[in-house]
């Protein structure tokens, strides 16, 4: 990572969910000529669902409220609509009523049109950030898309000055098993939003060359791969510049719910090959682990809560990556510690402990310290409430202490090599770390717990 900074300022919330139904038009080619067709859309519920109790039987039970209103995210040559529409019946068929924003607009000197319908969800009432969908349109990809004969994106031409009508086939909607119709399920619960983001470097050799690169992220909701799955196999792209031949790739964002609790996520990255690069451990997951919402806020700058660092990686380039990931492969012990203030201080952080046969990487982020000096060490007893005397000295070689900047950010790491003794008597997930200032004032403390 590029910096591990220890940031735990608030983030800027974002939930804009059902937000503005403009027309998103380009300033370029091809432009606008001066004809238009539009669409009428028609809600159908699948008989074939319907109809075969052994199928209805996968799929949630329909409400009986009425479809009243429909979200319409569809894309075509000159922008994008994202509409909500009323809901028309006549007496047979539901349908989408005529809206300015479904009249879409042909090129200049084209008779027709290019259109991807990409998102449908029908409402029983007209929604605002609260409200649940009572129908929805699977996803080709996902657990529901073969409950439809034809399931998103639908993709037709339009031609100027046509009313074209489209079917969508829907399904009853449960917001327990929303990923199943191949929505992100943020997309459609209103929850705030936390952003993260990563970066990687590839060394084909602890001494060779870094490499921006190829990976794959796949996150869900808890501490393990348990969880339910916000995000499938992501991946990054990693492009050649054209004109210096340079390749570069773009940090992999994620946007994660962060409710008022602690949220866990858990992390797989597995690397992938590259047009600059091939490398034997392609395929494998090389780091993975739980990171909760408050690591998150580490990354966000303290002055300006709309900015974040990235957490960045090295894979294979002869240094430990900074946690909470790990690679998955070598067998050590992990634990984690979040540090609170103590008395009147401000002090925050989080301290990590990495047990690897003899070697303890100790690892300290904190913020609000006073500058200068920060001893701190790991205490012998498991409760806050009564930390005990300090055990061991985390400090760097030679008794210097690590320093907390101007801002009253710290970062430390450092490894050391236990004896067999010292091993045996860590019992780390029965100790504490302990922040001070530098008149030794304890300022922070945290219960280590295994990971």
């Amino acid at each position: 990572m590029k910096n591990f900074k220890n940031y735990f300022a608030g983030i800027a919330i974002v939930a804009m969910l059902f937000a503005s139904c403009s027309k998103d038009e380009t300033s370029g080619e091809p432009k606008v000529g001066d004809e238009m067709a539009t669409i009428s859309l028609g809600a159908v519920l699948n008989d074939f669902i319907k109809n075969q109790d052994a199928l209805k039987q996968s799929i949630p039970e329909c409400s009986d409220d009425a479809p009243m209103y429909a979200r319409v995210v569809l894309t075509h040559e000159l922008g994008e609509e994202d509409v909500i529409v009323p809901i028309k019946f006549d007496g047979t068929t539901y349908f989408t009523d005529y809206d300015e924003d479904l009249a879409i607009p042909i090129p200049d000197g084209e008779t027709t049109t290019a259109v991807s319908l990409t998102d449908f969800w029908v409402y029983a009432e007209e929604p605002d950030e609260m409200t649940m969908p009572i129908w929805m349109a699977p996803k080709e990809g996902s657990d529901y898309e073969n409950f439809v004969n034809d399931a998103l994106p639908i993709n037709f031409d339009l031609r100027a000055g046509s009313k074209k009508y489209v079917d969508v086939e829907v399904l009853c909607f449960d917001d327990r098993e929303v990923n199943l119709y191949g929505y992100q399920f943020f997309d459609l619960v209103p929850v705030p939003l936390i952003k993260f983001c990563l970066f990687g470097n590839f060394c084909p050799s602890e001494d060779g060359r870094h490499y921006v690169a190829g990976y794959t992220v796949s996150v869900w909701e808890g501490s393990d791969a348990s969880g339910d799955l916000l995000y499938t196999e992501v991946s990054n792209a990693v492009v050649e510049d054209e004109i210096t031949g340079d390749y570069y790739a773009d940090p992999l964002c994620f946007w994660l719910p962060d409710t008022a609790e602690t949220d866990t996520y858990y992390f797989q990255i597995t690397l992938n090959n590259t047009d600059e690069y091939n490398s034997e451990d392609a395929g494998e997951v090389i780091l993975s682990g739980p990171i909760t919402d408050e690591e998150i806020r580490m990354f966000y700058s303290d002055e300006d809560d709309s900015t974040m660092d990235y957490y960045h990686f090295n894979y294979g380039c002869g240094n430990d990556n900074p946690p909470p990931f790990d690679d998955p492969r070598k067998e050590a012990k992990r634990y984690k510690a979040c540090l609170k203030n103590l008395g009147d201080a401000n002090a925050v952080g989080f301290a990590y402990l990495k047990l690897e046969g003899n070697t303890l990487t100790a690892t300290t982020a904190a913020t609000e310290l006073t500058a200068g000096d920060v001893p701190q060490h790991i205490h012998e007893n498991a409760s806050c409430d009564d930390y005990g005397n300090p055990i061991w000295t985390l400090d760097y070689t030679g008794g210097v202490w690590p320093e907390a900047d101007a801002m009253g950010n710290m970062f430390y790491t450092r490894t050391f090599t236990l004896t067999n003794a010292e091993v045996n008597a860590a019992n780390l997930d029965d100790r504490t770390a302990v922040l001070h200032e530098a008149d030794f004032t304890p300022v922070a403390c945290g219960e280590f717990e295994e990971y």
